[in-house]
């Protein structure tokens, strides 16, 4: 009995492990099969499950250049913007000449500094630094925020003086 269950759990184990590796493989079929459930997802909405089908896609073929592009714009619309800024430099770096990526790396990095002065605004305190800087400061954040489309900034309420 006991030399059957040895059979039988090596069967299954060896079974198992084959099952493993075959998912792991992905054939350029299933590369453009991937890609295109990721387009559909994205275009839907549904970052998560793009996100994770691009992720098959670039493991997969990393020199895909059009899975790292669209990457950028699901982690840009989920405020991801570093690993946006990433996926959109992997972009270029395969295909310069994309200048539409180049704009979408400049948002990126544009809305990362807004981010940075908006963190920095409770420590900007008259008492300790220039009036000028001061003034200076908020006015970037202020152009900044008028770039993304915030018609209304309330700056004052973060600024203790």
């Amino acid at each position: 009995m006991t030399k059957y269950l040895s059979v039988f759990v090596g069967g299954m184990l060896t079974i198992a492990l084959t099952g493993c590796n075959a998912t792991q493989k992905v054939n350029f079929a299933n590369v453009q099969q991937h890609y295109t459930v990721a387009k559909t997802g994205y275009t839907q909405g549904d970052l998560h499950t793009a996100e994770g089908y691009l992720l098959k896609v670039v493991k997969a073929q990393p020199n895909h250049h059009e899975s790292w592009c669209l990457l950028g714009h699901v982690y840009y619309r989920l405020n991801s913007y570093q690993a946006a800024s990433n996926a959109y430099q992997t972009c270029l770096s395969l295909r310069p000449e994309q200048s539409a990526i180049w704009h979408n790396l400049a948002a990126v990095r544009l809305r990362q500094a807004t981010e940075l002065l908006i963190k920095g605004m409770p420590y900007l305190k008259a008492t300790t630094v220039d009036k000028q800087f001061s003034t200076n400061y908020q006015l970037l954040l202020e152009e900044l925020a008028h770039f993304h489309g915030v018609a209304n900034l309330n700056l004052e309420s973060r600024v203790e003086n």
